[in-house]
């Protein structure tokens, strides 16, 4: 998935000496290097962002020539190179010139089967499954990259809060323990993606579909919708289900953390530093998490201050209200909320009816756990209910304990020896 983020350099040619009466010769390049190696001097001057001057007309006729034999390039052709490039190179070729636009777009579903068959994951596939060949286009390429990108600055906000806020006293080893696991965090993270992005998406054909002319916007608390969250529950790995709902709770847990004044500061304090806001209410944090997703999240933890945060909250809300701001259609668009069955025309004249935070999720699994459920063995929910009450989620995720840097089993002999050298060093020091 790196080539979501960073392009690739075009492929060299290699060339292949073969002895033939006694004397070195070249083999002749195939078709296919000699159409990537046109490709690459075509587009050098794009992805170098500077147009290149001609200073004689020789030059200029050449320039049309290359790019008139590109071209008459077989159709085969065009995709092969085309396959070979990234997201953002694809996006820059299609702004260079009309020319290189109508080529991409007439590419476009090749380009998607290519990706869904070589490039993408097995988890992003089966959760968003691909489009048929004549319907697929560079939408259903965009809109996984984009999910893919918020679910990597997600999981950095979530690294962060526990490197900074929780891991500040423990050692360098112990940090190192956290940052092995990154990479699994960040399917977890992108698994509650969907989840929230379905949610959302049952949340507003319901609103919207009942909504009327004469009723006026206005964002309130609706019911739960368990049913349609079973549904959505079926699409994941039945071993993996619990395993995503505790990063659905740690993410929630660090959210609420952060929405809230620090209660450790006393009035004085609070007025100086500005904390005497008033924290963010349950009713809040879920319109969050359903209108915004787990991209919006990642904005509200990437402020440094409580006052940021709070201010970024609100201005999220507001945003969204037909009443309050000018551009709010494309707010929603950003959202990518919009579908044959969920018109924002209906947005201004329909209740939107947000579900309690205490009722996302949880109700689906409390189900599972009960005595008559078969879903799980009577350890598993023994293990769910000391994990529910501990609120221990990402340590029951990662397999050993987060706050203390050690595994499960107890076994912390080398972090005690470590501390204890850093203890000498530090005593040696002073």
């Amino acid at each position: 998935m790196d080539k979501f983020r960073r392009g690739s350099a075009p492929a060299k040619l290699n060339a292949a000496s073969a002895a033939s009466n006694g004397a070195e010769q070249r083999k002749r390049p195939s078709i296919s290097r000699t159409a990537e190696s046109l490709h690459s001097k075509i587009t050098a001057p794009f992805k170098s962002g500077k147009k290149k001057v001609e200073d004689s007309e020789d030059g200029g006729e050449v320039s049309k020539l290359l790019f008139d034999l590109f071209f008459h390039l077989p159709n085969e052709l065009h995709i092969q190179i085309l396959c070979e490039l990234s997201i953002p190179d694809i996006l820059a070729l299609r702004i260079a010139s009309r020319s290189f636009n109508n080529l991409v777009l007439s590419c476009q579903s090749a380009l998607v089967r290519f990706w869904v068959k070589y490039r993408l994951g097995s988890l992003h596939t089966s959760l968003y499954p691909a489009p048929p060949p004549n319907h697929a286009d560079l939408h259903y390429l965009l809109a996984m990259r984009r999910r893919h990108i918020a679910s990597i600055k997600l999981t950095r906000r979530l690294a962060n809060y526990v490197l900074k806020d929780t891991l500040q006293h423990t050692s360098e080893r112990q940090r190192k323990m956290w940052n092995s696991v990154y990479e699994k965090m960040i399917p977890l993270v992108f698994a509650v993606g969907y989840f929230l992005e379905e949610h959302r998406r049952v949340v507003l054909g319901r609103d919207l579909e009942i909504g009327k002319r004469d009723a006026s916007y206005g964002l309130g608390l609706g019911p739960a919708i368990t049913k349609e969250e079973k549904k959505i529950m079926e699409r994941y790995d039945p071993q993996l289900r619990l395993p995503y709902f505790y990063m659905y709770c740690f993410i929630l847990q660090v959210l609420t953390r952060k929405l809230r004044p620090p209660t450790y500061a006393g009035s004085v304090e609070r007025f100086v530093r500005g904390w005497n806001a008033v924290p963010a209410t349950s009713e809040e944090i879920a319109f969050v998490l359903v209108l915004g997703g787990i991209d919006q999240v990642a904005k509200l933890l990437a402020c440094k201050k409580y006052q940021e945060r709070r201010r970024a909250l609100d201005e999220f809300i507001k945003s969204l209200s037909p009443k309050d701001h000018v551009y709010w259609k494309k707010n929603w668009k950003a959202l990518d909320v919009e579908s044959p069955t969920t018109s924002l025309h209906n947005v201004p004249w329909a209740c939107i009816r947000i579900t309690k935070l205490d009722l996302i999720w949880e109700p689906v699994v409390t189900q599972l756990m009960s005595p008559r459920s078969k879903a799980y063995t009577k350890a598993e929910k023994a293990r769910f209910a000391e994990v529910k009450a501990s609120r221990g989620f990402v340590s029951e995720l990662m397999g050993y304990d987060v706050l203390r840097g050690r595994p499960d089993n107890g076994d912390d002999s080398e972090a005690e020896a470590e501390d204890s050298e850093e203890m000498q060093s530090s005593d040696e020091s002073g």
